[in-house]
């Protein structure tokens, strides 16, 4: 049956509660067993997943929330007794050679984890994973930084995976990653509507001209605009969670929701700097940390420009499963 209406509003307004409580980085774990979240997940996987994350991004939290998501499709690699990470490529959209230096992020610090996960290319290019002691860990790590240095993400360069066993990943990867697409893109949007909401205060709140800006024709164009991206978004991913029980996880229907969040998210942030002005453009307010987090979570398992070249060439080629273009 799912989750009724109302009873998604009170989980969303607890998932709110609980954002706000939330000391730092501390580990969400013991603060989801708190509101029966299992239950919850047992009885409606889709809305809680969608949920969760749609929260955690309006929160902008930091977590391994996405790891959780994507490790549950790979049973071959849980372990109960163990807490692994996910290495998540950077800057490319195929998964790097198993026998070269890999660069990746991983999401959080590698002092509260005793092993990650490496996906990469084994052999004939399939899909491998490579669990890899922290200890055991060779190339140069350090924070993230940059962009926005509060995820508290860590950088990854230069990884030599050794000598550890590959794990043959098929389509358990696939699955992976389709289901890390969908969350990611419940992330991002939970983050736009976190905007749209500081963006409609501003345009009532500031007035010119004895008028609130929110009354001229240029900025309600504008917020017209990303309105109708966002609710294009909503629908395009709601579409792809419908996808979710096929053999490979709905890994088309994910890349195309990633492609349509990751411009609606783009098209709202230019918009929502336009209307704040010079506040848009500063660190005085807070619009510059929504912005930050939506392009780093957009970069995720492939941003929209890389994605929207990976199904533009798919599509040119007559081919409706682009596994073969990589992730």
């Amino acid at each position: 049956m799912g989750l009724d209406a109302e009873t998604r509003t009170v989980i969303a307004e607890s998932l709110r509660e609980m954002f706000a409580a939330r000391t730092g980085r501390a580990s969400l774990a013991p603060l989801l067993a708190e509101l029966g979240w299992a239950d919850v997940l047992a009885e409606d996987p889709r809305a809680a997943v969608g949920l969760l994350f749609t929260e955690h991004g309006r929160a902008l939290a930091s977590s391994r929330a996405l790891d959780d998501v994507v490790l549950a499709e790979l049973p071959e690699v849980t372990a109960a007794d163990l807490r692994r990470a996910v290495v998540y490529p950077s800057g490319t959209i195929d998964l790097p050679p198993a026998g070269g230096p890999i660069d990746g992020v991983v999401l959080g610090s590698l002092d509260d984890v005793d092993e990650v996960v490496v996906p990469a290319a084994g052999a004939q290019g399939t899909p491998a994973l490579f669990v890899v002691p922290v200890a055991d860990v060779r190339g140069s790590t350090a924070p993230l930084g940059g962009f926005d240095p509060d995820t508290g993400w860590t950088a990854i360069a230069g990884l030599a995976l050794g000598d550890p066993v590959a794990i043959p990943a098929g389509q358990g990867w696939e699955r992976a990653v389709a289901a890390g697409r969908r969350a990611l893109s419940a992330e991002i949007l939970g983050i736009c509507d976190a905007v749209m909401a500081l963006v409609t205060a501003h345009t009532t709140a500031r007035v010119q001209f004895n008028r609130p800006i929110g009354s001229f024709q240029a900025v309600r164009h504008r917020l017209a605009e990303a309105a109708v991206a966002i609710a294009g978004a909503h629908s395009v991913l709601d579409a792809a969670w419908d996808g979710a029980s096929s053999p490979d996880g709905g890994g088309w229907a994910a890349k195309i929701a990633k492609v349509r969040v990751g411009r609606a998210q783009a098209e709202l942030m230019r918009n929502a700097v336009q209307v704040f002005g010079a506040l848009g453009l500063t660190q005085e307010g807070d619009l510059h940390r929504y912005v930050t987090r939506a392009a780093a979570l957009d970069a995720l398992l492939g941003g929209h420009r890389l994605l929207t070249e990976v199904v533009g060439r798919a599509v040119l080629d007559g081919v409706e499963d682009d596994s073969a273009f990589g992730f």
